[in-house]
């Protein structure tokens, strides 16, 4: 009796163990957007691309809205396996390693042309190599265009700004950018800053358009000053843990997608742009374009000051030079 079971039972073993690790489970993707911004239909497609790349193999389940919790939630959730991916913005990882945040200096590039040559760059792609001992692997860029004030007041010089309360991620970059521009940046969550303008406890905030129109901050903010003080990179994110745990044709699915992912919404993102852009002139009270240099000059010294705190001087130095060419 016992030989009749043991070799249906080594077949049924083998059988188990030839089962990809994923096969059961929906792997967990948060966003803090809503599905309507371009990053939420990002991530769609991203976990679309997953499925049929992998042939069903891994399947992943899109969590928007800050369904599983805000961006630092999602960060400390990936680096400890409950969520396989997030996208955020890199000024949320610099609480993991703090010289990210070289990622949030001001106007450090020239265009959106310099933006993504730098981002493609090998030298871009080992920088972030640096976040997987602590958990976290890069997976692709993802684009979150220029950064502008949304504020009660309007902001038509940088004398303007003196005294305002803006809101800002938590980054010191971020926070000792609005001081030089005579402000003072204030932390505050992303899913907060709506009830946050709408009370005073911030006079503004700075961010694309297309998060003006899914958060409709537009009903809480009268004017729209557009600096382009900013462009920080947003990023799709794994979770080690379970990276590391896929076949290696699985993980070359993932990258795959990832990079699929990312000329998805560069496309995306210039049709958001340009359309909400529009839908503002409508929304808001007045859509200001300022002289940018007095804003430039305003925070020259906090970029080689910055850098040099963060200890991420030869990689901005990388940056700036490579801007003299566009």
């Amino acid at each position: 009796m016992r030989k009749l079971l043991f070799g249906p039972l080594i077949a049924f073993v083998v059988v188990i163990l030839a089962m990809p690790a994923f096969a059961a489970t929906a792997l967990k993707y948060a966003t803090i957007h809503e599905p309507t911004h371009p990053v939420g239909y990002t991530a769609e497609f991203f976990a679309s691309r997953v499925k049929e790349l992998t042939n069903g193999e891994i399947t992943v389940q899109v969590y928007h809205s800050r369904q599983l919790g805000d961006a630092r939630d999602n960060v400390e959730n990936v680096r400890n396996g409950s969520i396989a991916f997030t996208t955020l913005s890199v000024s949320n990882l610099s609480q993991v390693l703090p010289v990210l945040d070289v990622w949030s200096l001001p106007f450090i590039f020239k265009s959106d042309d310099h933006y993504w040559y730098v981002l493609n760059h090998p030298k871009s792609w080992e920088f972030m190599k640096q976040l997987e001992p602590k958990g976290i692997k890069t997976i692709t860029w993802i684009t979150s265009g220029a950064r502008n004030f949304f504020t009660q007041k309007p902001i038509r010089t940088v004398a303007d700004m003196k005294g305002m309360k803006i809101r800002v991620m938590a980054s010191p970059v971020m926070i000792n950018t609005m001081k030089a521009f005579g402000a003072s940046g204030v932390p505050t969550a992303w899913g907060e800053l709506y009830t946050a303008l709408q009370t005073g406890v911030v006079d503004g905030a700075e961010n694309n358009h297309p998060s003006l129109i899914s958060m409709k901050f537009y009903e809480v903010s009268k004017y729209y000053t557009l600096d382009e003080h900013m462009r920080i990179p947003d990023l799709t994110i794994a979770s080690t843990k379970i990276f590391d745990r896929f076949t290696k044709a699985q993980q070359q699915a993932i990258l795959q997608a990832g990079m699929e992912a990312t000329a998805y919404m560069r496309g995306a993102w210039k049709v958001a742009e340009t359309e909400d852009l529009a839908k503002l002139k409508g929304l808001m009270k007045e859509i200001i374009t300022v002289d940018k240099k007095p804003f430039q000059d305003a925070v020259t010294s906090i970029v080689n000051d910055e850098a040099k705190r963060l200890g991420g001087e030869d990689f901005v130095n990388f940056i700036l030079q490579t801007g003299k060419n566009f």
